[in-house]
């Protein structure tokens, strides 16, 4: 009797992508139209967002960049019961404007004071810059360019790395696309023009209350060149649009400036509007030595990987500019690259470029990639199988090789502490090709919006808890919780950048400790003394000044930065320097 050969077992792939098939067609039998698809793409892309950027602000519990000063700034206002001065280690600190410290103070009131709670609302802010970028996409160019808008932005490199840091940036981005969008539907619904315009005031309003003037100054210079090179400006009215505005605009952003007067003099004024704005634009204190184009780099590099279509989006878009400003197709595209070319070009004139102010355009360029993506899928041209194929087996190899290189460099380690990562970028990175081969490109850039998140929650997941694991600090700050408010705590100026992180853990004034000899005098101290600072600069110390000593603790310490070579290159080398907790006591 001849047996028939027994079936293959599907592979784990095969099984995902069978399952992905099966949905497809339920959902499609169920024949939903254009706005529910929409919506449901969008939900889709709101949900794992949140569940990236989340993952993130909760995982690293270290500030960076510029976090802490806003986070110790709210921790002390708390303090001195004074809402409308921000304080920084007891000195009033204008940085920036109020409306970042009260968002973030409103977080410590709901849910309490640490690192995750001081970065909700940037997470919530960026969740409603890509609704809001969707929902512009969708006005402008139709559902399927409002869905694959909310993927680029949501996945753009710079604009997940800020969308859970403890800033002023990511609100302005929210309150820039906000009065954009507007401004612009303003112009199109004479009916509710008034209310439309009003709003986008108030929200300019706001957003001069986060940043300062760039809040007023770039979508008022950029809608203005708009109205004049498109001949629109009979669309707008003195007594009935310019006025109000002006007075929303003052409504929303004078009463805090002239309650900070109040409180603190013109000093205050000065310092925020001339230091930090004039000086830190044109001024020599804040000057980076950037070339003019660094801010084009920076937008490139930041909106990666999508950014490699902004050069045929621009095409595009030209040729259809060409036709004329008068065209409303054409206008919708120069509206977009307007909006783009104000903030880019204004901040290139700037002595103190940074990479991150070029955050307020990525909604603007999200959907002009999303709308040269659309329709580049539904032509399947060269460049887009050969970004597809590229980016997928990128993906997939990329897997592999992280896997190895992990599996060599923690030898001692399971897979289990290390694998997240490479399986995400290898699972999807097979989809993605299976997805290529199949002809399906719209899906593979989906897929690749998912396979970003997912690597964001698994960088989360594994990675940063061992780089915490090295992080000895850390696990000194509950010990350093129990002194007394009479003790002193030093920190060796080779941890200069832990400073403030250890007063906003502990709610002590650590002092620095700029030289060995200064170390031996603070621990000869009477009163009681706690010291961090690395092994190898202990051993520096005198024989006489340990012998006064006591080493509380050694653990492993990362000295610098990481990134993803030093990360590498180190391997099990890494942290395997000591910080030491000394106490004269």
């Amino acid at each position: 009797m001849i047996q028939s050969p027994s079936p293959t077992t599907p592979s784990a792939s095969q099984k995902i992508s069978a399952a992905y098939q099966k949905l497809s067609q339920t959902y499609l039998k169920r024949n939903p139209d254009d706005d529910t698809k929409f919506g449901i793409v969008v939900v889709g892309v709101l949900v794992l967002a949140a569940a990236a950027y989340l993952s993130l602000a909760y995982g690293w519990p270290k500030f960076s960049r510029a976090e802490v000063f806003f986070a110790e700034c709210v921790r002390e206002m708390f303090q001195s019961d004074n809402l409308v001065t921000p304080l920084y280690h007891g000195t009033p600190f204008f940085d920036k404007p109020i409306l970042s410290y009260w968002t973030i103070a409103a977080s410590y009131l709901m849910f309490g004071v640490s690192h995750f709670t001081s970065r909700i609302p940037s997470v919530l802010c960026a969740l409603g810059t890509v609704l809001l970028s969707a929902l512009a996409g969708k006005h402008l160019f139709g559902t399927k360019v409002g869905s694959l808008t909310a993927a680029v932005l949501a996945s753009s490199v710079m604009f997940i790395s800020f969308s859970n840091l403890c800033m002023s940036d990511m609100t302005l981005v929210f309150f820039d696309t906000l009065t954009m969008g507007l401004l612009y539907w303003s112009l199109e619904n004479e009916k509710r023009r008034n209310i439309l315009l009003y709003i986008a005031s108030l929200s300019m309003g706001l957003a001069f209350l986060t940043k300062g003037p760039v809040g007023i100054v770039l979508p008022s210079l950029a809608f203005a060149i708009y109205l004049t090179l498109t001949k629109q400006w009979k669309k707008i009215e003195l007594v009935r649009h310019v006025l109000p505005c002006a007075f929303f605009m003052a409504l929303a952003g004078v009463p805090w400036f002239m309650a900070a007067y109040r409180q603190n003099g013109a000093g205050a004024l000065s310092y925020f509007f001339i230091h930090e704005n004039l000086e830190r634009f044109a001024g020599s204190t804040y000057d980076t030595h950037r070339p003019i184009w660094f801010m084009v780099v920076s937008l490139f590099g930041g909106m990666l990987p999508w950014s490699v279509f902004l050069p045929m989006a621009f095409s595009d878009s030209f040729k259809k500019m060409k036709a004329g400003l008068q065209n409303v197709t054409a206008q919708k595209h120069f509206y977009l690259w307007l909006w783009i070319a104000v903030v880019i070009g204004f901040f290139s004139l700037s002595r103190g470029k940074i990479d991150y102010y070029a955050l307020p355009v990525y909604p603007a360029a999200a959907i002009l990639i999303a709308h040269y993506l659309s329709a580049a899928c539904e032509l399947k041209t060269p460049f887009i199988k050969a970004f597809s194929w590229t980016i997928s087996a990128g993906a997939t190899i990329g897997g592999i090789v992280i896997a190895v290189l992990c599996a060599r460099a923690f030898p001692g380690e399971g897979p289990e502490n290390w694998i997240a990562l490479p399986a995400v970028l290898t699972t999807c990175g097979a989809l993605m090709l299976q997805l290529c081969a199949s002809k399906e490109p719209r899906r593979m850039f989906k897929m690749l919006f998912v396979c970003v998140c997912l690597s964001a929650m698994a960088v989360a997941a594994q990675v940063y808890p061992w780089i915490n694991s090295k992080q000895a600090v850390l696990k000194y700050v509950p010990y350093l919780q129990t002194l007394p408010e009479t003790a002193r705590v030093g920190v060796y100026t080779s941890l200069q950048n832990w400073i403030d992180e250890v007063t906003f853990q502990t709610n002590l004034e650590p002092i620095k400790v700029e030289s060995i000899k200064m170390a031996e005098q603070l621990l000869s101290s009477k009163s009681e003394t706690v010291l961090l600072i690395q092994e190898s600069e202990y051993a520096q110390m005198s024989s006489s000044a340990k012998e006064h000593s006591r080493v509380l603790a050694s653990n492993p310490f990362i000295p610098r930065s990481i990134n993803p070579v030093y990360f590498v290159s180190k391997g099990k080398a890494l942290g395997e320097s000591k910080l030491l907790l000394v106490t004269n006591k």
